[in-house]
């Protein structure tokens, strides 16, 4: 399984972005932070041909980065999530026998306590240009009644300490260039929303990514995490990347953010007197989906909630289409027509929970992240020899839904309103 990993990380569209050296017990680990393409998948052309060995990519960034690293364990760590584990000796790599199976957080290096942002699958693709939405027709799709958002009755659980307090001033980022930088929480807080969402989005849905945003990093702080701008965390953009990315729409679209950022300014949401794990997704198939699915791990108010207006968003349906061969090498199932394939089970968000090919046996998770799926929601069929994979959704689909946030602030719903429906029992505070 760990060879299947890696030959995924040799021959996909990922590159070595940024790294982590630690020492742990007198010991050193390498953390090796990979991009994964999440939006457009993994393109497997000629396998076969000119590919450079991982080992060597390896190297090629420890002596571009001038790292002195002859010794220890290499996490490789592919859009956020800990894929699996390497060891260097003497300038020998070799394979751990322990995959991780995707139930680790990476900032911690323990069992995972908090589950990851996916900014790959954040709406990134919209934030080149205005976002208009189009109606898209979906095929044997009964769209839900708009639910009523109502609160929650929360369940007893055994309290927990109060919040830490943190500052809320001047906070310190880890920037993926190496630069470390000192800003104030609230500056951050629009590069964050900026990066994260359209800025053409409706003006509540942009107030409900502030506080998020403004959440996540408080947890972090309060746990003395550090903060970066990179896909393991949030992403964050400064004004010259801002100009950049919105160009002689720049003035307007910050201020609109900034406005956004600034009617909420220090508002949190808690459980129990406890940051909230703020994470957030681009587009539900129509139900957000209960952590427990995705992570393992159960919390009250990250439970599977209708979500119909992502029904309408331009990113929740997409098809793609792998070759035979492609899927025979990452799966090692020699793939014909005639491979039965089944959705054994879904979840509660309607997204796939374990699925069979051939003789083995995937979670929905597991499937979609070893194919670099959009969605854990998707359809199998053949067709011409090849096999065409739909999905519904993009990303998680845990906590909030950026489009459907979009599409409730459209329908008349201010942000706390949109919190309380992604985040049921959670408490706003400041």
């Amino acid at each position: 399984m760990i060879f299947s990993i890696l030959f995924i990380l040799i021959t996909g569209d990922n590159m070595i972005n940024n790294h982590e050296l630690i020492e742990v017990n007198n010991e050193s680990e390498l953390y090796l932070y990979v991009d994964f393409n999440y939006e457009f998948g993994i393109d497997f052309k000629e396998i076969s041909n000119n590919l450079e060995s991982f080992n060597e990519k390896i190297y090629k960034y420890l002596t571009e980065k001038e790292i002195n690293f002859t010794k220890g364990k290499i996490f490789i760590v592919v859009g956020g999530v800990l894929l699996g584990t390497l060891f260097i000796n003497n300038n020998q790599i070799q394979p751990t026998n322990n995959l991780q199976n995707n139930n680790y957080e990476i900032a911690e290096k323990v069992p995972i306590n908090t589950p990851k942002i996916e900014k790959k699958e954040e709406v990134v693709e919209e934030q080149k240009k205005e976002v208009v939405e189009k109606k898209e027709v979906v095929t044997n799709t009964v769209k839900p009644t708009t639910p009523a958002i109502k609160k929650t009755e929360e369940k007893k659980i055994t309290p927990k300490k109060s919040t830490p307090i943190v500052s809320k001033n001047q906070i310190t980022i880890h920037r993926t260039n190496g630069q470390v930088i000192n800003i104030e929480l609230e500056d951050y807080i629009i590069g964050v929303v900026a990066a994260e969402m359209p800025a053409s989005f409706n003006s509540e849905a942009l107030k409900a990514q502030s506080v998020i945003a403004r959440t996540y990093a408080l947890k972090k702080l309060s746990k003395l995490e550090k903060l970066t701008d990179s896909t393991s965390h949030q992403v964050y953009k400064d004004n010259n990347q801002l100009k950049k990315l919105w160009g002689n729409d720049y003035s307007k679209y910050y201020n609109k953010i900034k406005q956004a950022v600034t009617s909420t300014a220090g508002f949190y949401l808690t459980f129990k007197g406890d940051y909230i794990e703020a994470v957030y997704h681009s587009t539900s198939n129509g139900k957000t989906e209960d952590s427990i699915a995705v992570w393992g791990n159960s919390f009250p108010y990250l439970k599977s909630v209708d979500s119909p207006w992502d029904l309408k968003a331009s990113s929740y349906k997409r098809e793609i289409t792998k070759e035979f061969n492609t899927l025979k090498a990452i799966t090692g199932i020699d793939i014909t027509e005639g491979t039965e394939v089944k959705i054994i089970s879904r979840t509660s968000g309607n997204r796939v929970n374990k699925v069979r090919i051939g003789n083995k046996v995937y979670t929905g998770v597991e499937f979609r992240t070893l194919l670099g799926l959009r969605s854990a929601d998707f359809d199998i069929t053949f067709e011409n020899g090849k096999v065409v994979f739909t999905t519904f959704g993009f990303g998680h689909g845990v906590g909030m839904s950026q489009y459907g946030a979009n599409g409730m602030a459209n329908d008349g719903y201010n942000y706390k309103e949109i919190m309380s429906h992604y985040y049921p029992g959670t408490t706003l505070k400041k």
